[in-house]
């Protein structure tokens, strides 16, 4: 399951979820592809990997390549995702092979809108605001302090 927004300015909002098929990577990267083209600037994105697991290879490969091919588009993107050790090394992996510092998994919903409200405008703030409030009542965890 995916789905991919823009509701405010320079940001993209994605969800990824489990069990997540190589066709819906393909369709997802299309999708993907089409929001960037629209936003016509470098792009902001958020993605919510809270009810993601471990990818299959060819999954993780697909996703590693899209975020290499939008490399040179993006201005930050932030990534949230939960307490497993091992898929946090899968996806710490594919934002390294992304060949782009401006990408970071995060943990804390609070501590992403920190990182990047530093260059949001107010209108993308809202809507980020409320795209990881929104992730974190969806998917709260034992021990996990919902972002207000």
């Amino acid at each position: 399951m995916y789905s991919v927004e823009n509701h405010a300015g320079r940001l993209i909002e994605v969800k990824l979820a489990s069990p997540l098929t190589l066709e819906e990577v393909q369709q997802f990267t299309q999708k993907h592809l089409a929001v960037m083209a629209r936003i016509q600037v470098k792009y902001i994105g958020v993605v919510n990997l809270l009810d993601a697991h471990v990818f299959v290879p060819a999954v993780a490969e697909g996703l590693s390549k899209l975020l290499a091919v939008g490399a040179s588009h993006v201005e930050r993107s932030a990534f949230l995702i939960g307490e497993s050790a091992v898929f946090s090394l899968q996806v710490e992996r594919v934002i390294r092979e992304s060949n782009s510092p401006n990408r970071r998994a995060f943990r804390d919903g609070r501590e992403l809108v920190a990182w990047l409200s530093e260059i949001l405008t107010p209108p993308e703030q809202i809507q980020i605001e409320r795209f990881i409030r929104e992730a974190m009542v969806e998917a709260p965890k034992p021990g996990r302090a919902l972002f207000v």
